[in-house]
């Protein structure tokens, strides 16, 4: 195969846009800067045109969407019914419920759809408890959604911090937006009419993204991607740390991330708790990469829009490499070379990552099938374009 060749910008960061434009429902003087027209950002763009008294709002298959929307729709009074698709409605989403509760606003899901019925958020007689231990983003939703109320908004998280980083994340943004969170004893305090200080806001590339692309230049080629930020509050950017560990050929240049073809990987053992979006391009890397690696720390990665888990170890399967399954990631025993496979056929479970991490090992020579291509709609529509191979 010819040798991969990329150079280019990568999408704004879809978690970031999301977050952005909640804060823009609340100013809409506030001008975002960047583009990005995946699934979860366009939801969310046309979900907040549609909060009113009696709204109907559909999230796709967005978590991150109908996390934050759930929220968002909950300060209008009104009526509201968010429908989502039925895979993430079998996400967890007790801790959503119970945050609801807890602001006085009513809630019932039936099938495909979130009903909310509210008066607005009600002022809480005590501390709010926030259940970080299925996922970040319900403490995310709140602090997103805490600006201009009438009265101070103090709350604790409680269970096992998953993904803190993403929460950690959307604090630093709306500190540097104006709001001006105090940290107490056992969590924060949001004092009453919060207010932006900005008018324009930058949403950087998307870091997950740019894994991939980087990834794929370390592989098969080159990649450089332009307007890299050597700074982000973006989890993710923890991947150059990996490269840097791994022996990946990369440099810095100026604003541009240049990664070209490595021969001298090393294996790895890595901590993805933080940053689990990195497991399964980066086990893909593994596979290529000569000895034993060890990608463990994410029990979280089961309840994803795949299970993550079970998923790349069909993957592996298909393509022969040795690996074995954990509870929070997977061993895999890496090799320089493979045999390449001419038939079979590779479902990714509607997963935009797993569409990614399969189209790698397609980049790299493997022959199959790669079923539901269009799922990379989900965060990265102009993935097919960017990585030169036809879905």
């Amino acid at each position: 195969m010819a040798d991969f060749r990329f150079q280019g910008e990568i999408p704004g960061s879809k978690s970031v846009f999301n977050r952005a434009l909640i804060v823009q429902s609340y100013f809409p003087v506030l001008d975002l800067q960047g583009f990005s027209e995946c699934d979860d950002v366009v939801h969310m763009r046309e979900g907040l045109k549609d909060i009113r008294d009696r709204s109907r709002i559909d999230c796709g298959e967005g978590g991150t969407t109908f996390r934050f929307m759930a929220l968002r729709a909950s300060r209008q009074k009104g009526v509201h019914t968010l429908e989502a698709a039925p895979r993430l409605m079998q996400r967890p989403q007790a801790g959503l419920l119970d945050l609801l509760k807890q602001l006085g606003v009513q809630t019932q899901i039936k099938a495909n759809e979130l009903f909310i019925v509210s008066e607005g958020w009600k002022r809480p007689r005590q501390p709010l408890r926030v259940d970080t231990s299925e996922s970040s983003q319900y403490a995310s939703a709140l602090i997103l959604n805490a600006w201009l109320l009438d009265f101070d908004l103090e709350f604790e998280l409680v269970g096992d911090n998953v993904s803190e980083s993403y929460f950690l994340l959307t604090l630093e943004m709306m500190k540097t937006l104006g709001m001006r969170p105090k940290k107490t004893e056992k969590g924060y305090l949001i004092p009453a009419g919060q207010r932006i200080s900005k008018l324009s806001w930058s949403v950087e590339p998307d870091l997950s993204s740019a894994f991939t692309m980087a990834t794929a230049g370390a592989l098969a080629g080159e990649s450089v991607i332009q307007n890299f930020p050597e700074q982000s509050s973006q989890p993710d950017l923890v991947f150059l740390q990996i490269f840097k560990k791994m022996n990946v050929d990369f440099t810095l240049e100026g604003s541009n991330l240049i990664t070209r073809k490595s021969a001298n990987l090393r294996a790895v053992e890595w901590n993805l708790s933080q940053s689990p979006d990195l497991f399964p391009v980066l086990a893909v890397l593994c596979s290529w990469t000569p000895g034993t690696s060890k990608l463990y720390g994410a029990p979280h990665l089961t309840k994803k829009e795949s299970n993550r888990i079970a998923k790349v170890s069909d993957l592996l399967k298909l393509i022969g490499v040795e690996h074995e399954s954990l509870p929070d990631g997977m061993i895999i025993h890496g090799q320089s070379s493979q045999k390449l496979i001419t038939t079979g056929r590779f479902n990714p479970d509607k997963d935009h990552r797993m569409v990614m991490a399969a189209t790698l090992m397609k980049l790299k020579g493997h022959q199959f099938t790669l079923e539901e291509p269009q799922a990379i709609n989900k965060s990265f529509p102009e993935f097919w374009d960017m990585i030169g191979i036809k879905p």
